[in-house]
């Protein structure tokens, strides 16, 4: 039978960090050790930007983890954050030496996909573009995601700069968070996104970005949303019996 689980927003910054526990703990849970398919829904790490050589020695046991899944037979779907963009020329370079039975496993989703699983409809993606009324840092996607700054992460901007810059744009972007931050408009506003979504036949949208937890109805949508694990130790699980929020031991 098959199933889905997925995290999002556990913004690894170094191996070993409490995001990375969340990613083990994540994978070594019963839940997805059953699983079929396994979405790593954006902002798995707090800065991955272009294809740079250093990230394969920098992630190197997280590209393990993740190996390990798809030698297992799992389909693995990486959906790009905004921590986390420009992947696909990396993930490619990732899984350059591994076996194309495994290889072809691990996907990168740029934009929201629905998956088609058990007969359900689930819309998975990073769940970024469910609050429209957060106008600026939709503009600051529309530009960010062009091909023009694509190649930019890829082949213009040196490693250390692009990491110099992330970190320093992290770090404002977290201490603004904080200070503004109110979880009950927070969810209300990307509860008002699940219901103006226009997609059919839809069951279930899985996605994070927003750092609150979410387990809602809406007519016959399930919206799931893990939240920030590190704190909730959430994750989504979702099989024949319905879609939860599971917690890590």
């Amino acid at each position: 039978m098959t199933s889905f689980v997925s995290i999002s927003d556990i913004h690894i910054r170094e191996v070993g960090d409490s995001g990375y526990q969340c990613l083990e703990d994540f994978f070594n849970h019963p839940k997805t050790k059953a699983a079929t398919h396994i979405g790593l829904l954006g902002d798995i790490f707090d800065l991955v930007a272009g294809n740079h050589s250093e990230y394969l020695v920098k992630w190197s046991k997280v590209f393990d983890l993740i190996r390990f899944q798809c030698q297992m037979g799992k389909v693995v779907y990486f959906a790009e954050g905004n921590h986390d963009m420009h992947l696909s020329r990396l993930i490619k370079n990732v899984t350059s030496s591994w076996p194309l039975n495994e290889a072809h496993l691990f996907q990168v989703i740029v934009d929201d996909m629905v998956l088609e699983m058990n007969g359900l409809h689930i819309l998975i993606g990073h769940g970024d573009e469910l609050n429209q009324e957060d106008t600026s840092y939709l503009k600051y996607k529309k530009f960010i995601k062009k091909p023009v700054m694509n190649f930019i992460a890829d082949f213009v901007m040196p490693f250390s700069v692009l990491d110099y810059v992330g970190k320093k744009a992290s770090q404002h972007s977290r201490s603004y968070g904080e200070r503004l931050y109110n979880e009950e408009e927070v969810k209300e506003k990307f509860r008002k996104g699940v219901v103006n979504i226009k997609k059919d036949k839809l069951n279930y949208i899985v996605g994070g970005h927003s750092h609150v937890v979410d387990n809602w109805t809406h007519k016959e949508i399930q919206y799931l949303n893990n939240g920030y694990p590190p704190k909730s130790r959430k994750f989504v699980s979702i099989d024949s019996s319905g879609g939860t929020l599971e917690s890590f031991y």
